[in-house]
């Protein structure tokens, strides 16, 4: 008798264990899930005719737009662009038609600038653009975004 209390009170003890052990692990799980389910519901694109992206000689400046394709507003910065590569020395950003927040379908129009393009690109090369931001909080989570494209340059 004294065998079967004690093996029931120790099977007792396991059983309350690995059910709190349980609850922590389908916790973990669905928190996952809120976090993955976000990722699924981002996204940026170029917007507009890659075959005549602007590029101001004069000014050294390249402008593009980026649309938001995804479910759920994006952060204007920290962004990166990256033309060929390389880094523009400076940029800016607005978004239209908002003025601020870029939401879904929003465009985000950013002009970036390099000195050091003046002498290695002129009208009707093709450039690499590829561009990297981030969302808003979605449950609690980021999520980054990216898009690359080859683009035509056409001076202005």
């Amino acid at each position: 008798m004294i065998m079967l209390i004690t093996a029931l009170l120790i099977s007792g003890g396991a059983s309350a264990v690995l059910i709190g052990q349980w609850s922590e692990v389908v916790s973990v799980a669905q928190k996952e899930d809120r976090a993955t389910l976000g990722e699924g519901q981002v996204g940026v694109a170029l917007a507009g005719d890659p075959a005549m992206v602007a590029y101001d000689t004069t000014l050294n400046t390249i402008t593009l737009y980026f649309v938001n394709t995804g479910e759920h507003a994006l952060e204007t910065s920290p962004y990166d662009v990256r033309i060929n590569g390389d880094a523009p020395t400076s940029s800016s950003v607005s978004v239209s038609p908002s003025g601020t927040v870029w939401e879904p379908g929003y465009l985000l129009e950013v002009t970036l600038t390099n000195a050091s393009w003046s002498g290695s690109l002129n009208d009707g090369d093709d450039v690499s653009v590829f561009f990297i931001g981030i969302s808003e909080p979605i449950n609690s989570h980021s999520h980054s975004v990216t898009t690359n494209a080859e683009v035509r340059l056409h001076v202005v």
